[in-house]
């Protein structure tokens, strides 16, 4: 089984909009729509797609939880959310179609109740297996402690689980210290993690010092994220292979960081070779990158064989 984590989800309540929005006056706006939203749930949907046992968990607020429960039963999407006190946070994306620039109004969301956290902890600890894959993914709710990967990676580790971790800062640097088998950071967010300033121009071997900082720390093996330029992979061996993009339009990045990391997780969890992981890794992003919401199993293998993987 895997399960993907979520621990601040968010309901993405998008506004579209001809006229810039002006303050202090009444403004208008054309269209509207609302998508679920959270690392984990992003993963776990492409994963569903690709038709894996995959199981998508975490804590939502009781006030808004039907906008996802329906959208979970509509794609049939296996789940169990610990429902806390409060509403889960909406995020307000302010369209203006024709600049194509986007104003965001971030929520904050519930304060967590530390029992139903514990809920959710005693949950993994009665389910997890050996070799089960656990991915921690995105922030966390206010109330959470930043140790919290920490906590489940440790558990995951006992149960002889993979543990896997997509976050940044305390987060990140903290989970290190039980040595996850991947993680998939881009290189703003690791020079952040480890409180370095970061220069857009660095070079492939700088960029081998600051993995190796990562790998140091606990991290076995380590995704780059590099956006158009496709990315890199640091494995535990030393290796690293450069992994090439696919061709297509961009049409929404939300979403593509979290399917190139479930690519990845499909392709360990199917015992593909890592060439073969790689490229469903980048075909996945790539899919979701090039479509509204997040890609179709369809979608996703008709572009693996474009990805090229070079083992340099």
């Amino acid at each position: 089984m895997i399960y993907t984590l979520t621990l601040n989800p968010a309901v993405d309540h998008i506004v579209l909009a001809n006229k810039k929005v002006e303050l202090g006056v009444t403004n208008y706006y054309n269209d509207e729509y609302k998508v679920v939203g959270g690392k984990g749930i992003n993963a776990g949907i492409i994963l569903k797609n690709l038709t894996a046992e995959v199981q998508a968990i975490g804590i939502m607020g009781e006030k808004n939880k039907e906008i996802f429960l329906d959208k979970f039963k509509e794609i049939n999407l296996n789940n169990k959310f610990f429902l806390n006190q409060g509403s889960t946070r909406v995020n307000y994306k302010i369209k203006h179609l024709e600049s194509k620039q986007e104003t965001e109004l971030n929520g904050m969301g519930f304060e967590t109740q530390k029992e139903v956290l514990e809920d959710l902890i005693l949950y993994l600890k009665d389910n997890l297996k050996k070799e089960d894959i656990v991915m921690l993914t995105g922030s966390v709710a206010m109330g959470i402690e930043k140790d919290i990967y920490e906590q489940i990676g440790k558990l995951a580790n006992e149960k002889e689980a993979i543990l896997i971790c997509d976050a940044t800062n305390d987060l990140l640097k903290n989970v290190l210290n039980e040595k996850p088998f991947l993680i998939k950071p881009n290189l703003e967010e690791i020079c952040s993690t480890l409180g370095l300033e970061f220069n857009e121009d660095i070079s492939f071997e700088e960029t081998k010092e600051l993995i190796q900082k990562l790998k140091d720390l606990g991290a076995q093996n380590v995704l780059l994220s590099m956006g158009s330029k496709g990315s890199l992979y640091f494995d535990s061996n030393n290796d690293v292979y450069k992994v090439g993009i696919a061709q297509g339009k961009l049409v929404n990045s939300v979403g593509a960081g979290d399917s190139m990391l479930a690519g990845f997780v499909f392709g360990k969890y199917k015992n593909l070779s890592i060439e073969n992981t790689l490229q469903y890794a980048a075909a996945s992003g790539a899919a979701t990158a090039f479509n509204e919401w997040l890609a179709s199993k369809e979608e996703i293998e008709t572009l693996v064989s474009q990805i090229k993987v070079e083992k340099l």
